[in-house]
């Protein structure tokens, strides 16, 4: 991803400036220009902006610059998510397979772990454990490129006994892909989208994001009781800010709690003061 800011973005506007110009007010004729110009959305800009930031940050580090540039901040409206209910999940689940086994694979594994999708494009054989019943994380494939993980770490995920049984049924010898077209080629992101959307419109469910999948997992396990810790490793969030957006889908989290604050008061909600008061 950050090459191609570099190669598509930064180096065709910026390449030609020493690095102690590149200030405020070139960055922000850069970004006019990325949004008038390229007509990108907010955050592919600031993801560009981000990737300025650590090539400049390295060249203060390395001493090519004396000072670091102070950049401006693009804010970014968090963006709207949606998630299958457990009953869309299973009707979308059931049209995938009637067109076939891998179609259904590939949308049961998102569902059950949550993975990226351009961690699933990269997903080999050799990252499925059986034995231990786990999966791992090692990498993540951007617009054909193949690089680690957007945390840059790995991680873990419980395989489900229904996706572990999902998995064995598509063994193939197309390559060391576990997702991967019939030459045994890497899919594209617009391939899952294909496969989930008509497994959506034959479900009659409304047509999401591949990334959807992505939150439908994370909602429900936040609904099935899994603490926002452990949503954040399964996750691979580098902070927990961003797996609190599924706090409020764990059970006895909502207006419930707080209506239990009933339950201690003097005066219950029916009763006027002067009834609750004992006098002396």
């Amino acid at each position: 991803e950050k090459e191609i800011h570099l190669r598509l973005h930064l180096k065709p506007t910026l390449g030609a400036l020493p690095l102690d110009k590149i200030r405020g007010e070139v960055v922000n004729l850069l970004m006019a220009k990325l949004k008038v110009e390229s007509k990108l959305c907010p955050k592919s800009i600031k993801n560009i902006i981000g990737t300025l930031r650590r090539v400049l940050a390295s060249a203060f580090e390395w001493e090519y610059l004396e000072a670091m540039p102070r950049l401006p901040r693009i804010k970014v409206a968090q963006p709207e998510w949606d998630f299958l209910t457990p009953e869309e999940a299973a009707k979308v689940l059931e049209a995938a397979r009637t067109r076939s086994e891998e179609v259904y694979a590939s949308i049961l594994f998102a569902l059950h772990t949550g993975a990226r999708a351009g961690e699933e494009i990269a997903l080999e054989w050799g990252d499925v454990d059986f034995h231990s019943h786990m999966l791992v994380f090692r990498r993540s494939s951007t617009k054909g490129y193949v690089g680690p993980t957007k945390s840059g770490k790995e991680r873990r995920v419980p395989l489900t006994d229904t996706l572990e049984a999902a998995l064995k049924a598509i063994r193939h010898l197309r390559g060391k892909r576990v997702f991967c077209k019939e030459d045994g080629a890497a899919l594209l992101i617009g391939q899952l989208h294909e496969r989930l959307w008509g497994a959506c419109r034959r479900a009659g469910i409304r047509e999401i994001r591949w990334h959807d999948l992505r939150h439908t997992f994370a909602s429900q396990m936040a609904m099935q009781g899994a603490t926002i810790p452990q949503i954040q490793q399964w996750m691979g969030h580098s902070t927990i800010t961003m797996t609190m957006r599924y706090a409020h889908l764990a059970p006895g989290s909502g207006a419930d709690v707080i209506r239990r604050l009933d339950a201690n008061s003097v005066a219950k909600p029916w009763q006027k003061a002067s009834e609750s008061t004992v006098s002396t």
